[in-house]
């Protein structure tokens, strides 16, 4: 049985494939790349491998070169090595996408037989990742710090700029930014509710939101500091978003 090999069908594939096991890896560790650098070290890896196959005749000694040589070479011009730890993280992450890529690939190109399809398939998941990457970015991008104090106590969460948070006391007039309920516990004293407020959000009916005054809150954006007096503070149970490290809304008058 003859095997026909076509340099520039294992080009094109396997681009879009190291590809989208950099956007996956970056999206699985929160990590960020940048798409110029990301797509020259994936063009220069890919063409190093290609020209690899068709000059070594072992194909044992070019596995060994590629996972050992040309696939770490790749992860440190993609993400960098801030340190040793976090680098050996990345480049197994990435080894485990890439080995299971590269079983639904061959599965793909054994049933359907195609190779314009095959690369189709490939170059529609590399774009959907990068979508979903842009999208979790430009999330992770309206995070901020913020330090909430009562008394000579303070908590620090991280908070997203939420564009959508127009919620005010209707008494006040003043902004209210949404906590999670858990948070409030970590402070020795007990704070009291002060009130409660209407509030409509999306999937819900219009319920009531528990209220509490805290004796001031630093909020850390864009290299700046705000410090807000006595803010109040509505108290959510669960999660404020998919976002687990994301524990607070920040109201939109607070965003820079």
């Amino acid at each position: 049985m003859e095997y026909e090999w076509y340099a520039d069908v294992f080009l094109l594939t396997n681009l879009l494939m190291d590809m989208s096991a950099m956007f996956a890896a970056a999206l699985l560790l929160n990590d960020r790349l940048r798409l110029g650098r990301c797509l020259v070290v994936c063009v220069a890896g890919v063409t190093g491998s290609t020209v690899l196959l068709i000059l070594l005749k072992k194909y044992l000694v070019y596995s060994i070169i590629l996972h050992m040589v040309i696939h770490p070479l790749m992860t440190f011009g993609v993400f960098g090595a801030k340190d040793r730890g976090r680098f050996l993280r990345t480049l197994l992450t990435i080894y485990l996408i890439l080995f299971v890529m590269g079983g639904v690939q061959n599965s793909i190109g054994v049933l359907l037989g195609s190779s314009t399809l095959e690369i189709l398939l490939s170059g529609m998941a590399a774009a959907l990742l990068f979508c979903i990457y842009q999208i979790r970015r430009r999330v992770i991008q309206q995070i901020c710090r913020v330090e909430l104090w009562a008394g000579t106590e303070h908590v620090t969460v991280d908070a997203y700029c939420d564009t959508g948070n127009l919620l005010r006391d209707p008494l006040t007039g003043r902004p209210v930014c949404i906590l999670q309920q858990e948070v409030l516990a970590q402070f020795a004293a007990d704070r009291t509710i002060q009130k409660e407020i209407s509030c409509h959000t999306i999937g819900t009916e219009k319920e009531k939101l528990k209220i509490v005054m805290l004796d001031k809150m630093k909020i850390y954006q864009k290299g700046t500091v705000t410090e807000i007096k006595e803010p109040e503070i509505g108290l959510h149970t669960g999660e404020i978003m998919q976002n687990p490290k994301v524990q607070m809304l920040l109201h939109a008058g607070y965003i820079r």
